[in-house]
C-alpha cells in the first residue's frame, strides 16, 4: 500500500476517533444540560401555574381555559390536572410529531425528562395537582444541528490536513523513492550511487549504501585489475595484445569438443613476410608499433572474433562466417595493403594470408597443418598473397546461396525448427537448466545451429529463428513446471529495438512464474560491444523475473564498463580457458574470473567440460556449475 493512500487512511481514522470522542463528550454534555434546563423549567412552570389556579375559582371551564390557554403556547408536550383523588379532571396532550433528525440520533440522544409537579390549593384546603411536560423536539432538533456542524468542520480539517500531508508527503517521497531504487539495485546486483537527501532519517539511509556500494566498487576494480594482470602476463602477447599461441590451440580444441557450436567459423593464418629484415631496417619500437598496427586493423576487420599470435610473424585469426572465406580472405588482404604498409615506398603490407572453413577440417592439428601447408604454397608462389582451401558442401542440394535463402525461410514458415536439451548441473548434482539448442528441418534432416546460422545471419533471419525458440521455449515452460530453460539471444536481436519490443510482448503474455525458468544468454563480446542496448533490454527482461546471463565469458571482462550496473545473474565461461584449467596460468585466471563473478554475487559456469574427470577440479576452483559433452 502507498504511502499516500496509509496517510488518507491514518487521517480518516484519526478524525474519525476525534469527531467520535468529541460527538459522544458534546453531544451528552449538551443532552444533559438541556436535560437539566427542562428539567427545571417543568417545575418552574408547574409551579406557577398551580400558584394561578389556586387563586382562581376552581370550576372545570375556567381551569380548562387556563390549560388551554398555556398549552397553546406550543412549549409544552402535556398538562394536565388532577384531583386528589388521582382522577384528571382537565388534560392537554401534543400527538407525536416527526422530527428533523436521524431515527437512530433519537434513539440515541432521546431526551427522558421528568414532568413539573406542582399542587393546587383551594384556601386552607387542597384541590389537586398540575403535571406539566415541556417539548423536548425542538432540543433534538437543535442538537442534530449542532452534530452536522460539528461533522462538517471535522470533514473540512480532514481534507485540508490531507491535502497539505500528500504535498509534504511528496517532498519526502522524492528522496524516498530514489532510495528505494538504491536498495532495488543493491538487491539486484547494481551498485549504483544516489545523492543524499535533506531528510536525517533518509540521508543516513542513503549514506549507509552510498558507502557500501563504494566498497563493492572498489573491491570490483581491485579484482578487475588482478584479473587484467593474469590476463596479460599468461594469456596475451606483450608487444600486440593478440592472445598467444595457447589460448589459440585451446579454443581449437573447444571448438572441436562442442557438437553444440553456434556456427560455423573462418579461420586465417596471418604471416609477416622476412620480419627480422623489418627489424633490422626500421628497428624493434618502430616494427613492434608497426605489429601492433597491423593486429589491430585485423581485429577491427568485420566479424573477427580472435587474433592470436602464434610465433614471431605467424597470427592466427578466427572470424564470423559473414560471407565466403575466399572473399573475406582476398578483402582483408586489400584491406591490410592499405592500411599496413610499412612506409610510402611500399605498396602493399609485406602479408601473407590463408584461410579455411572449420567444416572443412576435423580437429586442432588438421586445422594448423592444412594452414601451414597452404602458407607455404603462397610463400613459393610470389607475388600470389594469399589463399583458401575450397570449402566443401555437405549438403550437395543446398550448395547454391539461393536455395539456402529459400529452404532457410520455408522452415520458418513451415514451423519446422525444436530445441533439443542439454543439462547445465549445479556443484550438488541438481539441474540449475537445460539449454535449448536450435534445431532447424531442412531436405528431412535436423540441422545445428552451426550448421545454418551462418545463412540465417546473412538473410537477417537470426531475429526470426530467436523469436520462434523463444515461444516454443514458452510453451514447454507452461506444460511443465519444472522446466527450467536457457536460450541463446543473437546479435542481430540484440541491436534491433524493435526485436526486443516483439520479445518482450510475448513474454508478457505468460504468467510471471513462468519467466521465473527462462533465462536469456547473450555472448560476452556483443555486451562490449552493444552495452547501452543490452543494459536496456536486460532491465526489461529482468523487470519481467528473466533471468539474465553472460555466455562464452572470459577475455572481454575487463572491457565491460560498470560491469556490476548490467544486473545478470551469472556468467559462462568460455571453454578455451576451462579446458587449460589444470595449467598454472589458467586455474589462476580462472579463480580471478571466479572472485570478480562471486564479489558480484553471481553464479559462475564452465562451459565445454569434456570429461566426467574434470568435474572435480572444477568444483575445486569454485564454479557453481558445469556444462559441456562431459555433463550426463
Amino acid at each position: 500500500m502507498s504511502l499516500i493512500k496509509q496517510l488518507w487512511i491514518a487521517i480518516i481514522v484519526i478524525v474519525l476517533l476525534a469527531f467520535g470522542s468529541s460527538f459522544f463528550i458534546s453531544a451528552y454534555q449538551t443532552k444533559s444540560y438541556l436535560a437539566e434546563q427542562l428539567q427545571v423549567k417543568n417545575i418552574d412552570n408547574a409551579t406557577g401555574m398551580a400558584l394561578t389556579l389556586s387563586q382562581m375559582e376552581k370550576d372545570l371551564t375556567t381551569i380548562e381555559l387556563m390549560l388551554a390557554a398555556q398549552f397553546d403556547t406550543g412549549y409544552y408536550r402535556r398538562i394536565a390536572v388532577r384531583d386528589v383523588t388521582g382522577n384528571i379532571l382537565a388534560e392537554f396532550s401534543l400527538t407525536a410529531q416527526p422530527v428533523k433528525a436521524p431515527q437512530w440520533f433519537i434513539s440515541l440522544l432521546n431526551f427522558e425528562i421528568k414532568p413539573g409537579i406542582a399542587q393546587i390549593q383551594d384556601g386552607w384546603q387542597r384541590f389537586g395537582s398540575i403535571e406539566l411536560e415541556s417539548q423536548t423536539d425542538y432540543s433534538l432538533v437543535a442538537l442534530w444541528q449542532i452534530t452536522k456542524d460539528l461533522a462538517l468542520g471535522f470533514l473540512i480539517i480532514a481534507i485540508g490536513c490531507g491535502v497539505a500531508g500528500s504535498i509534504l508527503l511528496n517532498r519526502v517521497r522524492r528522496p524516498l523513492n530514489q532510495a528505494v531504487t538504491h536498495a532495488e539495485a543493491l538487491g539486484n546486483r547494481q551498485f549504483i550511487t544516489s545523492d543524499e537527501p535533506a531528510t536525517f532519517e533518509l540521508k543516513r539511509l542513503v549514506a549507509a549504501m552510498n558507502r557500501l556500494t563504494g566498497r563493492v566498487r572498489s573491491m570490483l576494480e581491485q579484482e578487475q585489475k588482478q584479473l587484467d594482470q593474469l590476463q596479460r602476463q599468461y594469456e596475451l602477447d606483450p608487444v600486440t595484445g593478440a592472445f598467444n599461441r595457447a589460448y589459440c590451440a585451446s579454443w581449437l580444441e573447444g571448438y572441436f569438443n562442442n557438437t553444440e557450436r553456434s556456427e560455423i567459423s573462418n579461420v586465417f593464418l596471418l604471416r609477416v613476410t622476412n620480419l627480422q629484415g623489418i627489424n633490422l631496417q626500421f628497428g624493434r619500437n618502430e616494427t613492434d608499433n608497426w605489429l601492433k598496427q597491423l593486429v589491430t586493423v585485423v581485429q577491427q576487420y568485420q566479424g573477427v572474433r580472435l587474433v592470436s599470435r602464434l610465433n614471431g610473424s605467424d597470427f592466427f585469426v578466427v572470424s564470423e562466417q559473414i560471407t565466403t572465406t575466399a572473399t573475406m580472405c582476398q578483402q582483408l588482404v586489400d584491406q591490410l595493403n592499405a592500411e599496413c604498409p610499412l612506409d610510402s615506398s611500399h605498396t602493399t603490407a609485406p602479408v601473407l594470408l590463408v584461410g579455411l572453413s572449420l567444416d572443412a577440417v576435423s580437429s586442432r592439428q588438421q586445422t594448423l597443418s592444412q594452414l601451414d601447408a597452404m602458407l607455404v604454397e603462397v610463400e613459393s608462389t610470389p607475388p600470389t598473397q594469399s589463399k583458401t582451401l575450397q570449402q566443401p558442401q555437405p549438403y550437395d542440394t543446398l550448395a547454391d546461396a539461393t536455395a539456402w535463402l529459400k529452404a532457410i525461410k520455408q522452415a520458418i514458415d513451415t514451423d519446422r525448427i525444436m530445441p533439443k536439451l542439454y543439462p547445465v548441473l549445479r556443484r550438488d548434482g541438481s539441474l540449475l537448466h537445460q539449454e535449448a539448442m536450435l534445431r532447424v528441418n531442412i531436405n528431412q534432416q535436423w540441422l545445428s545451429a552451426g550448421q545454418i546460422l551462418g545463412w540465417a545471419r546473412r538473410y537477417q533471419f537470426t531475429s526470426q529463428l530467436d523469436s520462434i525458440m523463444l515461444s516454443r521455449a514458452l510453451t514447454q515452460l507452461t506444460a511443465d513446471p519444472s522446466l527450467h530453460l536457457a536460450l541463446n539471444i543473437s546479435d542481430q536481436t540484440l541491436t534491433n529495438v524493435a526485436v526486443h519490443y516483439q520479445l518482450l510482448t510475448l513474454l508478457q503474455t505468460v504468467p510471471k512464474t513462468v519467466c521465473q525458468r527462462l533465462s536469456l544468454e547473450f555472448d560476452e563480446r556483443l555486451v562490449v560491444k552493444h552495452q547501452l542496448l543490452f543494459m536496456s533490454f536486460g532491465s526489461a527482461l529482468k523487470a519481467l523475473a528473466v533471468s539474465v546471463g553472460l555466455q562464452k565469458c572470459g577475455y572481454a571482462i575487463n572491457d565491460i564498463q560498470d560491469l556490476e550496473k548490467l544486473g545478470i545473474d551469472y556468467l559462462k565461461i568460455d571453454s578455451a580457458i576451462v579446458l587449460r584449467y589444470q595449467t598454472n596460468e589458467a586455474a589462476k585466471l580462472l579463480a580471478g574470473l571466479i572472485k570478480l563473478a562471486h564479489t558480484l554475487g553471481l553464479l559462475v559456469i564452465a562451459e565445454g567440460v569434456v570429461s566426467p574427470k574434470d568435474i572435480t577440479g572444477l568444483h575445486q576452483l569454485g564454479f557453481d556449475g558445469l556444462t559441456g559433452p562431459g555433463i550426463a
